[in-house]
C-alpha cells in the first residue's frame, strides 16, 4: 500500500456518498475499505481491510489477555466493534452507514475534510477540522521533539 496523504475538501451528496479523491482510491488499492471511529474522537478513519486486520486491531488486541484489561476491552467496543466493512462504487463514492455520519456531523450535503494520515483517511466535518486544527497547540518542532524521547 501506498502511503496516503494530501487533505481534500468534498461534499457529502443526498444519499450521504462521499467521493474520495483519485489519489487517495490509488493509494488505497482496494475497492473494499473499513471505517471506524477516529481516535480523536471527533472524526472517523477510513483504511483497508488488511491494514485494519493485520496492523490496527493487533496493536489493540496485542496479546492474548486482552479481554482481562479493562482499558483494552474499552478501547475494542469504541474502536474495534462499530468498525464497518464498506465498498466504494465504480466512481470512487463510498457511502457511510448513517449512524456513523450523524454521530461526528458528517451529514448529506455538508462539506467535509480528507486527511491522509500514511496508514489511513481521517474524515472530519471541515467546521470541526479547522476548529481543531485552529486551537492546536503545540508546534511542529514540539511535535518532532517528542518522537525523538519514544
Amino acid at each position: 500500500m501506498k502511503m496516503i496523504t494530501g487533505i481534500y475538501s468534498t461534499n457529502v451528496d443526498d444519499k450521504g456518498r462521499i467521493l474520495l479523491p483519485s489519489r487517495m482510491r490509488q493509494a488505497l488499492q482496494s475497492q473494499e475499505l473499513v471505517v471506524l471511529p477516529g481516535l480523536d474522537e471527533n472524526h472517523l478513519m477510513l483504511m483497508t481491510p488488511s491494514y485494519f486486520e493485520d496492523r490496527f486491531s493487533q496493536a489493540v488486541l496485542s496479546s492474548d489477555t486482552a479481554m482481562f484489561d479493562s482499558g483494552k476491552r474499552s478501547l475494542i467496543r469504541r474502536l474495534i466493534s462499530p468498525a464497518v466493512y464498506i465498498d466504494q462504487d465504480a466512481s470512487g463514492r463510498i457511502n457511510i452507514p448513517q449512524n456513523l455520519r450523524e454521530k461526528y456531523s458528517i451529514l448529506t450535503k455538508s462539506e467535509v475534510t480528507l486527511v491522509g494520515t500514511g496508514f489511513a483517511i481521517e474524515i472530519w466535518n471541515s467546521e470541526i477540522y479547522n476548529k481543531a486544527m485552529d486551537e492546536e497547540s503545540e508546534s511542529l518542532s514540539s511535535l518532532a521533539d517528542r518522537l525523538r524521547s519514544t
